[in-house]
């Protein structure tokens, strides 16, 4: 796989609409996706040897994918939309990460927060963070 730069792994945010349209977050210029898992550790000694060695067994629990961002804010539509959605009663917006020669994660997302701020000698800054809320597809690029 060819190295991609870091600019085009994009954030994209739905306008809720029946046919849903995808617009870029374009403000975040720093951008983290993670994924986790989080693992159910059922350890149990054994039965026929109690004094025994106990080996750790792992069982799936529940997976996560969040993201966070930080830039300059432009105050394009899509800041406003995403201001909207932070803002609603339900704090919920459809997300596509894109991940150069990677893949695409697409799902509902929750907004942890949503940031602004500035200094005197410097633009305004916005920073960014959600989770999933519910399951998150991924379609890898062939």
């Amino acid at each position: 796989m060819a190295k991609q730069k870091g600019r085009t792994l994009l954030i994209k945010i739905g306008d809720g609409a029946e046919t849903e349209a995808f617009t870029t977050l374009c403000a975040l210029t720093t951008k983290t996706i993670t994924i986790n898992n989080e693992e159910i550790d059922v350890t149990t000694p054994d039965c026929d040897d109690p004094g025994g060695p106990m080996w750790t067994e792992v069982l799936d629990g529940t997976k996560r994918v969040s993201f966070s961002g930080n830039g300059i804010s432009k105050g394009r539509a899509e800041e406003i939309t995403t201001l909207n959605a932070v803002l609603s009663d339900t704090p919920i917006a459809n997300l596509e990460v894109i991940v150069p020669n990677f893949g695409t994660f697409s799902g509902a997302f929750f907004f942890s927060s949503f940031e602004l701020g500035g200094e005197a000698s410097g633009g305004v800054t916005l920073n960014l963070s959600a989770a999933s809320s519910g399951a998150v597809t991924f379609t890898a690029e062939v």
